[in-house]
Formats: C-alpha cells, structure tokens, sequence
C-alpha cells in the first residue's frame, strides 16, 4: 500500500473517471453530467484524512453510475484492520421492507432479543438513515437486492462508534446504544436457523458451491449459490443417471452470486433439447474520429436519443452523436453448443430472489427462454455483465461494467431484475419460523404436475 499524496489521490480518482467514461456500459442510461461529478469529486477526495475517508469518497464517485457490476474496494489491509472495520454486537437482515436482528452477541442476547425489528437509528427512521449514510457508498438502483450491503455498511465502522437503535419486539419498543468493536474479539450465539423440513432427502453430489439431493418423494433439488467453479458442471454431468431417476427438479438459484456464465449454460443445458442461444449482450464501440467530427455538428448538439431517430438515418450522422456520448453499441446472440450427456425432462421449478446476481441471472435467462420451468420467488438483482478491473496504486481496486446482458425474451432487467412467475417473499414471520414458503410451494406445483 503506497503512501497516499494529494498527486496520487489526484491519480486514482482520475483513472477511474477516464476507465468509466470510455467502458462504462449504461451512458444512455444515466442523466448525470460525469466531468462535473469529477470535479465535484476532486475537493472531497484531497480533504479526505486518511485512507478510510479516501476510499469513501471514491465509493461515493463510483456509486453515482448505479450499476450493481460497477463499484470500488477498499484494501484488504484496511477491510482487516479492526480500527476502520468494527462491527455493532448484533446481525441484521432485511426481510420485505423490514430490518431485523437474526444474531447478536453472548453479550446482547437478553438485551436485544431475535427478531427485534429495527425502527430508528440515532432517532432517524431506520430506512432514511441508511438512504442518507450509506445509500452514497454503494450501488442502490435497486433497493432489495442492496439491502445486505446496506446493512453490511450500516454494522461496519470505524472502531468505537456508536448507533443509537430503536428496536421493537412484541409490540414494545426499546432503545439501545451499540457499540461497534473488533469482529475478532466477538463471541456470537450459536444459531442454526433451519428450514422445517421433515422429508428425508439422499445426497446425489455436493460441493463448495452446489448441492444436489434426492427427496423421498422423488423430486430432486439442485442448490447453485454461484457459478465460479468452472469444475462444476462436469461432476454434476458424472451424476446425470442418478438426475434421470428424478420425477421433478428444483433449482434453486436464490442468494446464487454470479462467476462464469458458461458454467450456468452448461447446467441449463441438462434441461434444453439441442444447442441454444444464450444471453445477448451490448458493448460499447468507439471510432474517435466520430467523436471529433460530432463535436462539429451543432445540428447534433441538443438532440435527444429520439429526435435523432425520427431526423438522422445515416450511419454516419448516428456515430457522430452516439460515439461522443458513448452510447453506440454492438448487440450479440452467444450460441451455444449443447454437450451434456443427455436431456432430462421432468417438469422443473426455479427458485430466485433479489439476491440472484450476474451468471445466476443469465442462467434464469436461459431457463426461461428454453424450458417450461415455473419461476417462484422475487425478481432478481438485475445487474449481469463483464467488468473491468482495475487495481490501484493505494492498495484496493476498482471494477467497471464494460458489457450488458439483455433478455431474450425482452425483459428490461436493468437494475430491476427477471421478474418470477408467482412472487413469493420471504418474510420475517416465515423465516423465524422455519418456513420456506417459496420451496414449499415449488413442491406442490410439482407435485400436482407429477
């Protein structure tokens, strides 16, 4: 980690404006003016006192483009460090508009009871304060699937602060003061928060990242909580017989984080008869010769995007203004070749949430666009694309989205998410009683259609 100068402030900050403004995949959907956000930036940026107020403030830079693909990382160095990065004696976890306490402390546990709903921080509303303090730091276009990182930027601080919580359980309401202290020195509750579930399941394959089991009732749940081990789909296909035996599947995708999109298609295609075409994805193009002749053009100068369709047909009058906003982009369909060992054909649910990410949206993409699977549960993140990453001098890195996934079926997933078939959230209630709403009613579709 180099020491941090006002030249090298000057720097960072200065290659990510340049990264975003030439890679960046959303301009055409963003109404803010980048150079003056920069400029905005650069006072913010010099004042910072330290390292942890520096990067804040390039989180606060990046976080304006909002793109679930596009953030800053602070060094590892720092995130370890218990002096910037304490934690409050309690987890919190959002549940359909509702914060709550899951876990607290050895210390906390008869003071702030399970399930305590929060309701003020600092005698703000819980949900302002966080839009006002953390909201800046983190991408948030879409709220229900930031909510874990706004929780995570709420518990996490500089070691020693304070929030002063406003809890309600039981219908009463409770104050407490909490401290935010070394994570290391923390002895938390032994909690294991299960699903009632009084099936008995055989285990087919599990791994680091999936799980697949056989229910009694002969339907079989496929786990997929990411796409990184690129190893996955060729032990899941050594299992293929054991899959034929199933008389339905389950795939359960929610909380699944992303990685490598292949990987997903090469699952999907164990449900898909024949090759298939996967996401389509937009990148961005730039010719600059087209960008220094639209400078030119002051019949281009205040156009909107649809006022240059219904004037300008040429190629060359859309490049000139498209290329100067960096908003001129290449569609592609991926094909894909289909080499599992076989089809398998029973009727299938797919389970996904607001926490369904990247590659775990592209695989909901594929399933809908080539099988009949029944989609339950809430929309996902919609944030899927290919980011650029970049490290810095200081010590951490930065990441900018530089390619879009779009829906085959037309979709607008930007920061909204596939939307399911049948919206099933969980809830507070259901969660602290065990209750897998969405999984249970997986079963009984599949049940009827068996």
């Amino acid at each position: 980690m180099s020491t941090l100068t006002d030249e090298l402030k000057i720097y960072e900050l200065s290659t990510i404006w340049k990264e975003a403004e030439y890679n960046f995949a959303f301009w055409d959907k963003l109404d803010i003016n980048w150079d003056e956000e920069y400029k905005k930036a650069l006072p913010r940026v010099l004042a910072a006192k330290d390292i942890y107020d520096y990067y804040k403030e390039l989180m606060r830079f990046v976080s304006m483009l909002s793109d679930g693909h596009t953030s800053v990382s602070m060094p590892i160095e720092i995130m370890q460090n218990n002096e910037y990065y304490s934690m409050i004696p309690i987890l919190l976890f959002g549940f359909d508009g509702k914060i709550a306490v899951i876990n607290t402390t050895e210390e906390y546990k008869d003071k702030v009871p399970l399930y305590s709903v929060l309701k003020k921080i600092n005698g703000t509303d819980a949900a302002e304060y966080i839009k006002d303090n953390c909201y800046p730091y983190i991408w948030h276009a879409n709220e229900a699937a930031c909510s874990f990182s706004a929780l995570n930027e709420l518990m996490f601080g500089r070691k020693g602060s304070t929030l002063k919580m406003t809890f309600e359980h039981e219908g009463k309401e409770f104050e407490e003061t909490l401290t935010r202290e070394d994570p290391a020195q923390m002895k938390w509750r032994s909690i294991d928060q299960q699903f009632k579930d009084d099936i008995s399941k055989e285990l087919i394959i599990g791994g680091n990242t999936f799980k697949a089991e056989m229910r009694e009732d002969g339907i079989a749940v496929l786990k997929l909580t990411s796409f990184d081990d690129n190893n996955m789909p060729s032990e899941i296909y050594a299992h293929f017989e054991s899959f034929k035996n199933a008389k339905a599947f389950i795939i359960d995708v929610r909380g699944n984080i992303g990685g490598n999109s292949d990987n997903a298609d090469k699952i999907a295609a164990m449900f898909i008869n024949g090759d298939f075409d996967s996401c389509g994805a937009e990148e961005q193009i730039y010719e600059p010769a087209h960008k220094a002749w639209g400078i030119y053009r002051d019949d281009l100068k205040d156009l909107t995007p649809e006022e240059l369709e219904e004037r300008y047909s040429d190629e060359d009058s859309i490049k000139d203004y498209k290329m100067l906003r960096h908003i001129y982009y290449k569609r592609e369909i991926v094909k894909k070749e289909n080499h599992a060992p076989g089809k398998l054909a029973a009727p299938i649910a797919v389970l996904m949430n607001e926490y369904t990410f990247s590659a775990g949206e592209d695989f909901i993409d594929v399933m809908k666009a080539h099988t009949d699977a029944v989609f339950i549960g809430t929309n996902t993140a919609g944030s899927s694309g290919q980011p650029l990453q970049i490290s810095l001098e200081s010590g951490g890195h930065f990441r900018v989205c530089t390619r879009r996934c779009y829906a085959q079926n037309c979709e607008d997933i930007y920061n909204k998410g596939f939307s399911p078939d049948i919206r099933i959230v969980q809830t507070l209630e259901s969660y602290a009683a065990g209750v897998d709403e969405a999984m249970e009613k997986a079963v009984n579709i599949l049940k009827e259609k068996i």
